[in-house]
């Protein structure tokens, strides 16, 4: 296809060398639990004491429940092939823009279990480097194709189907970053992506009034040529279509990225539009979601941030969606961004304003540790899949990850308690 990226053009070249440079993570859905810069631990975690500072430990939180349990029904109505109910509740979700209390949308967490099967068996075998023509878990791939073949003009299983053909690709993909050269298995990208494009080509989500189609559509920008025209349109679509998931705005950031699809000066432009765009649902908090994942993944973000409307957008968001899990987000991205070096993130000023926020945020908006939200914020922006991936290894990290935090913030307070 033409708007495929070709490996023997420029654009491939330079798609490349965004997603394994130093600078860029790994792209795709998945859960990377990367290590932690925090200050050195000088009091042994306890939940007596978390809970003595009115920060009890919470393991099972409800938005983790939830989109637990919506992931485990999208996966066994496919298990159980019952594609129309399947799809008439993913289509009924997204027509109602029903979220989690935090914003996550319902029909992508459906659809995410929907593919999680195969979405798991393509990338354990990418990791095991045991992906090749003719494996067994392709022909899971067929036959959901096959399964979904008398349902391609439904906007649901035309997007559920992309969207697993490109988790195919990305485990093409990964293979080869894996081993070290990630232009050998390209041209097996190109068509995971390429089938992809032709799924989604006759399904518009405009017309159908559908965010989950015009999600899709995005997350399809990293096989296309020409997406670098594309992403500001696309996803102005798709925030437009649904404000009040924060996710897509989140996204936006990240393929505004000078390692992606954007510039810093683009970032900032349409960030600022977002808001706007978003005033009567998040009044400054597009801003703060636009930038929150990009400034994150790339400290050059700092020297265009708007720092007073980044954290007026923060005081919006917990305005309007102040759920603890919200409160556990905005913690730790800002904990992380303080744990960068020194001149590969905020200045003095931005920094001294950033950790003021952030303590503010544990003295007076948290009310509850939820440890899955600190150990996922390193994948980047959270995949309603990333709910899957939640486990005893995800609690453990996210638990110290929340307690250095807390040790650093509460140390007089934990000196008095010990």
């Amino acid at each position: 296809m033409k708007n495929i990226v070709s490996p023997f053009t420029e654009p491939a070249i330079t798609l490349l060398r965004r997603v394994t440079g130093d600078d860029a993570p790994l792209p795709g859905p998945q859960s990377s639990l990367l290590g932690w810069s925090g200050r050195g631990r000088e009091t042994a975690f306890s939940t007596s004491l978390l809970d003595q500072l009115g920060l009890p430990l919470v393991t099972n939180p409800e938005e983790l429940s939830q989109s637990k349990d919506l992931i485990a029904t999208g996966r066994t109505h496919l298990r159980q092939d019952r594609l129309d109910l399947l799809a008439g509740s993913i289509m009924q979700h997204d027509k109602d823009r029903d979220t989690t209390a935090s914003g996550t949308p319902l029909a992508e967490l459906l659809a995410a279990g929907a593919r999680s099967d195969l979405s798991r068996a393509l990338y354990s075998a990418s990791e095991a480097g045991a992906l090749v023509a003719g494996s067994r878990v392709f022909e899971g791939l067929s036959l959901l194709d096959e399964a979904t073949c008398d349902h391609r003009s439904n906007p649901v299983c035309a997007s559920v189907l992309a969207l697993t053909y490109m988790d195919a690709g990305w485990a093409w993909y990964r293979q080869g970053w894996q081993r070290g050269s990630p232009k050998t298995y390209l041209p097996q990208f190109q068509e995971a992506f390429g089938t992809a494009a032709e799924l989604l080509a006759p399904v518009c989500a405009l017309e159908h009034d559908s965010p989950l189609v015009a999600s899709t559509r995005c997350a399809l920008l990293a096989g296309l040529a020409d997406a670098d025209e594309r992403v500001v349109d696309d996803f102005e679509d798709l925030i437009d279509l649904a404000p009040t998931m924060p996710g897509h705005m989140r996204a936006f950031g990240l393929h505004l990225l000078p390692c992606w699809f954007g510039s810093y000066h683009k970032l900032e432009i349409e960030a600022r539009r977002t808001a706007a765009r978003t005033e009567d649902v998040w009044s400054a908090g597009g801003y703060t979601w636009v930038y929150l994942d990009a400034a994150l993944q790339d400290g050059a973000c700092f020297a265009f941030l708007d720092t007073d409307f980044f954290l007026e957008g923060i005081d919006d968001i917990l305005a309007r969606c102040g759920t603890q899990h919200i409160a556990n987000m905005l913690a730790a991205y800002l904990s992380r961004m303080l744990a960068r070096e020194r001149g590969d993130g905020p200045d003095r000023t931005q920094r001294r304003a950033l950790q003021e926020r952030r303590d503010r945020i544990l003295r007076s908006d948290m009310h509850e540790v939820h440890p899955w939200v600190w150990a996922l914020m390193d994948s980047g922006y959270a995949t309603p899949g990333n709910a899957a991936t939640a486990g005893e290894e995800e609690l453990e990290i996210g638990t110290q990850q929340a307690w250095d935090t807390i040790c650093s913030v509460f140390s007089k307070e934990l000196a008095q308690l010990a």
